[in-house]
């Protein structure tokens, strides 16, 4: 059986204040915020968002989104 991945962008921050986006290819929400822990134990994950695939359509202005 396949693992269907989504891509997610994770937004984080250091202990510097520096902000980072990264796109992340998870199967769900909290898979692309352990990549990102597993990487970075220290940084602050503020967001994480599903990247909307282009397929033509307006973007859909329901996607989904977590605020940290």
């Amino acid at each position: 059986m396949e693992n269907d991945q989504i891509e997610f962008t994770v937004e984080y921050q250091d202990s510097n204040g520096v902000l980072y986006f990264e796109n992340i290819k998870a199967s769900n929400l909290s898979d692309a915020k352990m990549q990102v822990r597993q990487r970075f134990p220290d940084v602050n994950i503020r967001a994480v968002t599903i990247v909307p695939h282009d397929n033509g359509d307006e973007p859909d202005p329901f996607a989904a989104s977590l605020l940290l």
